[in-house]
């Protein structure tokens, strides 16, 4: 197939959904698909596509926005234009970009057939943020997002049934988020992570993400002050980065619950170090509000670390179903379930050998991308 997948900004600090769409582009050229990167910002566009390298995407790169709004201007979009002309389908990702109802709006034209991942972005908990200006959208210049995509793709069940909501249509797309493998062929060695940040007595509770109010941090932070009063002392890592203001705010929280020297602020750990520092943490804990398809969850289990989420991912079923522990976003059920897993050493080895084999049966690339296949396929139906 000829395919296009359109996202604006192609720069991981932006969060999961840049990663996720690259790590679909990179199995279906690798599947033989001929896949076009269609962007504004090539920053961390991966090198082998830049280079033009076999069984890769190719990319086109239309430049920043130089209108207001961070919208494409008529030289951009005839750029994307031609190069929709020439495709099969086009895979537009998230909802609220301004640029994305032009890119809609030119597959309609054309008459190309278009595919919306909606990323979590029509969630319960994400239509509570800015409601009104959202809904505004929805209903104006964003009705085109809701209206004439071919197919509406979501990753679970769980976000499907909190997006139809917002959208009525017959041809929705349950399809997981196809996560590279080849990274945890083998489950990853703790050493980089033990060179870097030292060996501890105290149990290691990893929180990899974006550092962001909705992931709420804090219940973490107090939840390591429970676990200090109860002598049972873990060193607590946030790894990511967000905000200096809100990150500052977190520090000061450390500080005031009488955690400062348990809490540790790593910012950014990408590659061989970010895979080490999971095989090296006993627990992976996210208590967030909201999260998608929440990428670090299986990235975590894949190396062999037991997760702890909430309901607040759209996929906490799936993850209940290979161990992971889903509890409530407090830090009294976060400690509780940090010391359970932490105080059986066997229990705690055995979860996560369990988890990792969950997490390779369930997102096995070869059959997510068949799905992905479908999708297509259903959106030229």
């Amino acid at each position: 197939m000829k395919l296009l997948h359109y996202f604006p900004t192609t720069r991981l600090t932006e969060g999961g959904t840049v990663r996720v769409a690259i790590d679909i582009c990179t199995v279906l050229a690798n599947r033989g698909h001929d896949v076009i990167w269609l962007t504004c910002d090539d920053t961390d566009v991966p090198e082998s596509w830049k280079n033009g390298e076999p069984n890769t995407p190719s990319v086109i790169c239309l430049g920043q926005f130089e209108k207001s709004g961070k919208r494409l201007t008529a030289e951009q979009l005839a750029v994307a234009s031609k190069a929709i002309k020439d495709v099969e389908v086009v895979h537009v990702h998230a909802m609220w970009d301004p640029s994305n109802p032009q890119i809609a709006k030119v597959c309609d034209s054309i008459g190309t057939p278009w595919v919306l991942s909606i990323h979590g972005m029509l969630d319960d908990w994400c239509m509570t943020q800015r409601g009104s200006k959202k809904k505004f959208y929805l209903a104006t210049v964003g009705r085109r997002m809701v209206r004439t995509a071919a197919v509406f793709h979501t990753t679970a069940e769980e976000e499907n049934r909190q997006a139809s909501r917002w959208f009525k249509h017959n041809k929705v797309a349950v399809v997981p988020c196809i996560v590279d493998l080849e990274p945890y062929k083998n489950v990853p060695s703790p050493q980089e992570a033990f060179d870097v940040y030292g060996k501890s007595d105290a149990p290691t509770v990893l929180f990899l993400s974006r550092v962001h109010e909705k992931k709420s941090i804090e219940t973490l932070i107090d939840a390591t002050a429970i676990l200090k009063q109860r002598g049972s002392s873990i060193r607590l890592f946030i790894a990511g980065t967000g905000d200096e203001a809100y990150i500052k705010t977190l520090e000061e929280r450390a500080k005031s619950v009488g955690v400062a020297d348990e809490t540790s602020f790593l910012g950014l750990v990408v590659g061989s170090l970010k895979l080490s520092l999971y095989a090296m943490a006993d627990v992976f804990a996210l208590p967030t509000q909201q999260e998608n398809f929440g990428l670090v969850y299986p990235e975590a289990m894949l190396c062999e670390t037991p997760a702890i989420g909430t309901k607040g991912t759209d996929i906490w079923k799936e993850l209940q179903e290979g161990g992971a522990v889903i509890a409530d976003r407090t830090p009294e059920a976060f400690a509780n379930a940090i010391e359970t897993l932490v105080n059986d050493k066997e229990a705690l080895d055995s979860k996560g050998k369990e988890g990792r084999e969950h997490i390779l049966q369930w997102l096995n690339t070869d059959t997510v991308a068949v799905g992905y296949e479908d999708m297509y396929k259903l959106a030229l139906n």
